[in-house]
């Protein structure tokens, strides 16, 4: 009863603020460049955004930069997308092109497939 769960949030980040500064409460600036460095075929990159935010323009620039835009397909995930999904992942490890998936959490129960998928990816045998 001493402490408001809505203000715990806040009050943790004024006490980290002022005694660690706000370097360790703010979010390091989205670079998808070096977020791309570390990714490999066994380890896609997966983006998880609050509500109202979209990568989807930062990351048609970025397939221009790497002329990959006419190599990339996208697709909203939701009801009976899955099996489509699939196939432009089998699409794109056969042809070296990239997939966007949107909207995953229209899709909670594709998910483990999405996770043996890239589980089971022999990076022998994906384009490059």
């Amino acid at each position: 009863r001493g402490m408001r769960l809505d203000k715990v949030t806040e009050g943790v980040q004024q006490l980290v603020s002022s005694e660690l500064g706000s370097p360790f409460i703010e979010p390091p600036p989205f670079n998808l460049q070096l977020c791309y460095a570390d990714s490999t075929v066994k380890t896609p990159l997966i983006f998880v955004f609050v509500p109202g935010s979209d990568p989807a323009a930062d990351l048609y620039k970025f397939t221009a930069v790497m002329k990959m835009d006419r190599k990339l397909e996208a697709i909203s995930l939701g009801q009976g997308q899955g099996p489509i999904a699939e196939g432009l992942i089998k699409n794109g490890q056969d042809s070296g092109g990239w997939v966007f998936l949107q909207n995953c959490h229209l899709s909670v129960s594709w998910m483990p497939k999405l996770e043996k998928i890239v589980e089971t990816t022999d990076e022998d045998l994906v384009h490059r």
